[in-house]
């Protein structure tokens, strides 16, 4: 079973990746939800980390018409869906997509304005490390917005719980000024860990 949730959403691969990817994509009340959440502006750089088939980078660059939406993604199909879902603003060089590591990412400090990642952190190899690469590229009081939607649980206090062990990795990785945001909805609700740097 962890083999074919692996290929379907973790590093999403052959038919199966493109099955999470497609679940994925359909999740546009939640997305809309986590965006409103860290206000974007026209002009805001931001990174999402774990993109799936970039439906939130096709929204955030709607927004952000006269910023820039970079992204990192493990899975080299996820990254080909989602290049193709935004090619236009691509080859503007509104957006950038690429394959890579959230322990590790490609970007100078103090980059983006704002950053997120949605239902990536819980397969990252060290979260904690994934943070702080992520506060390290936010710009001085850049917002981080960490969301997830925990299918594998049943109940809505462990869904809060999960936001609650979110809200204090954000500490340790040095964010301040944390808050947890809980949306009910189906299939499971879903929860937001928020922060400045």
């Amino acid at each position: 079973m962890k083999q074919i949730l692996d290929a379907a959403f973790a590093h999403p691969r052959g038919l199966l990746g493109r099955l999470g990817a497609s679940i994925m994509a359909r999740s546009k009340e939640r997305n809309a939800w986590i965006i409103s959440l860290l206000d974007v502006q026209l002009t805001d750089h931001i990174l999402e980390v774990g993109f799936g088939p970039g439906t939130v980078v096709q929204s955030l660059a709607t927004i952000a018409t006269a910023g820039f939406v970079a992204g990192i993604d493990a899975s080299e199909l996820m990254v080909k869906q989602a290049s193709e879902l935004n090619v236009q603003a691509i080859q503007q060089e509104r957006v950038q997509l690429q394959q890579g590591d959230a322990l590790t990412l490609p970007f100078e400090e103090a980059t983006f304005d704002k950053a997120l990642s949605i239902n990536s952190v819980q397969i990252w190899p060290d979260s904690l490390t994934g943070l702080k690469e992520m506060r390290r590229v936010l710009k001085r009081a850049g917002l981080i917005n960490i969301a997830l939607q925990p299918v594998w649980v049943r109940k809505d206090d462990e869904v809060r719980q999960i936001g609650e062990d979110l809200l204090a990795q954000l500490a340790r990785a040095g964010f301040q000024h944390t808050r947890l945001e809980f949306k009910s909805m189906k299939p499971m609700a879903c929860v937001c860990a928020l922060g400045a740097k």
